[in-house]
């Protein structure tokens, strides 16, 4: 029985000497550095202070409380965090579409999103119900956005790019562009925060897309270490992120 007591002991000091070890690798790991778009709301934006909030800020603090490793989120332009990641600055992007052009860039996650994206007008333009009804007109998109890819699809090549989501509604609230193609949550937004969500109507939905983490492509090592820590978030967790 001492034998077995003592076999018993030792089992114990090795469980906690493990468990102290992968503390102390977790906390010796560096930051993972995840980029993101900050004109995305209520996924990732800024306040009127230039603070970023959203759902993305919560998300990776909770994903670091359950992996130990530290996260360091970075919001910028659409165009700059894709960029980023392809120059070896950053570890991981989020909050992005997957599209067969991207397929040879990156490594995504599962989807945890499904996001409208549509086509909306000035009030003053009518006849636009599909791809086809575009041609000949400029159509505003953010630099850098999957849109560009599916209109591109549909032959659609006349584009004006803008950075960010504001810069393009600013830019249709002067009247410089009459059509744009905006992901209708930012959408909503940014027209109501402009006022201008009576002067620009929706024409239809081009698409859906869904929203990812994703890698360089290759690193798929750590793409499972992110969905690992993903994985230990609650249902009742995740729930309670999206209701606030």
């Amino acid at each position: 029985m001492s034998r077995r007591n003592d076999w018993y002991r030792a089992l114990l000091r090795l469980a906690a000497g493990l468990a102290c070890l992968c503390a102390a690798m977790a906390s010796a790991a560096p930051p993972l550095h995840v980029v993101s778009d900050d004109n995305y709301p209520p996924y990732l934006f800024r306040d009127e202070t230039g603070q970023v909030q959203g759902y993305l800020v919560d998300l990776w603090q909770l994903w670091q409380r359950k992996t130990g490793i530290e996260v360091r989120l970075t919001a910028t332009n659409w165009a700059s965090a894709q960029r980023m990641l392809a120059d070896g600055q950053a570890d991981v992007i989020d909050t992005i579409f997957r599209t067969p052009p991207r397929e040879a860039l990156y490594d995504f996650s599962a989807p945890y999103a499904d996001l409208p994206v549509a086509i909306y007008h000035h009030a003053t333009v009518g006849g636009i119900s599909g791809p086809a009804t575009l041609k000949g007109f400029q159509i505003g998109v953010q630099d850098g956005d999957a849109c560009i890819d599916q209109l591109a699809e549909n032959g659609i090549t006349t584009l004006v790019r803008f950075p960010n989501y504001t810069a393009l509604i600013a830019a249709a609230q002067r009247q410089e562009i009459k059509v744009f193609c905006l992901d209708e949550y930012p959408a909503n937004f940014y027209m109501y925060k402009a006022g201008v969500q009576h002067d620009f109507l929706k024409a239809f939905e081009l698409y859906r897309g869904q929203f990812h983490h994703a890698v360089r492509k290759g690193r798929g090592d750590l793409l499972r270490q992110v969905e690992r820590g993903m994985a230990e978030i609650s249902a009742d967790e995740a729930a309670a992120l999206h209701r606030k």
